[in-house]
């Protein structure tokens, strides 16, 4: 198998497994001289249970994932698209019902659930995230707008920048601040969007229960009244 075969096993793999065949595939990599590739694969992080769980819908629910991607490059293009703001509703609506049967299949709390349709908006809304989502490859929790988590394979060191004056130092606090601000603010924003969409898959459920019962009398009704 080559490494792009190696890899996409890797994150299908449960995440009990995930260390050691990392490290096997490292292990592989530089006893066929590929020193630098078997290095950047032994830094890959071990996903949270909350990516796993993207993975693993990447993999199991691909149609909605498609939808989802689709719409995020819709609306990464056009912010106030009322279609691709449907089209993205209804993809997480279904995504969070599937996410929360099979983090209870897996035995995980209903809050991995939560950031795991958070981490799939977030993805779905930039060119590396749609990438790395698409593959089922996510190693990290993502919240927009900051994507530096995208970590398909590591990214490369910044170069180190010279000290500012200290004149500098006052501003460039306020405004690093002021960012974590508006970054939570965002946070907020985005989990009340998952929890609306969770709400909705079940009232969904709820409806289409209640519609099956219905169906069910009034054939009950039909049946009756030929006899």
């Amino acid at each position: 198998m080559g490494l792009e075969d190696e890899l996409d096993r890797l994150y299908a793999l449960p995440l009990s497994e995930f260390t050691a065949a990392r490290d096997e595939i490292a292990k592989q990599l530089r006893a066929e001289g590929e020193r630098e590739r078997a290095d950047e694969v032994k830094q890959l992080r071990k996903p949270t249970v909350a990516v796993w769980l993207v993975n693993r819908l990447a993999r199991e629910r691909e149609v909605d994932v498609k939808r989802l991607l689709k719409a995020g490059e819709a609306l990464a293009k056009a912010q106030t698209s009322a279609e691709a703001r449907r089209n993205e509703q209804h993809a997480l609506t279904r995504l969070a019902g599937a996410a929360r049967e099979l983090a209870a299949e897996s035995g995980v709390g209903t809050q991995a659930a939560d950031r795991a349709i958070q981490t799939l908006r977030a993805a779905s809304l930039t060119e590396d995230g749609r990438k790395l989502l698409g593959q089922g490859r996510l190693t990290e929790e993502l919240e927009p707008p900051g994507f530096e988590a995208l970590a398909g394979l590591p990214m490369p060191a910044r170069p180190a920048k010279r000290p500012a004056p200290r004149h500098k130092d006052n501003r460039k606090l306020r405004e690093a601040r002021d960012r974590v601000q508006k970054l939570k603010a965002e946070e907020r924003e985005l989990a009340t969007v998952a929890r609306a969409a969770m709400r909705d898959a079940e009232r969904a459920e709820r409806d289409a229960a209640a519609a099956s019962k219905r169906r069910a009398e009034a054939e009950a009704e039909l049946e009756r009244l030929k006899a």
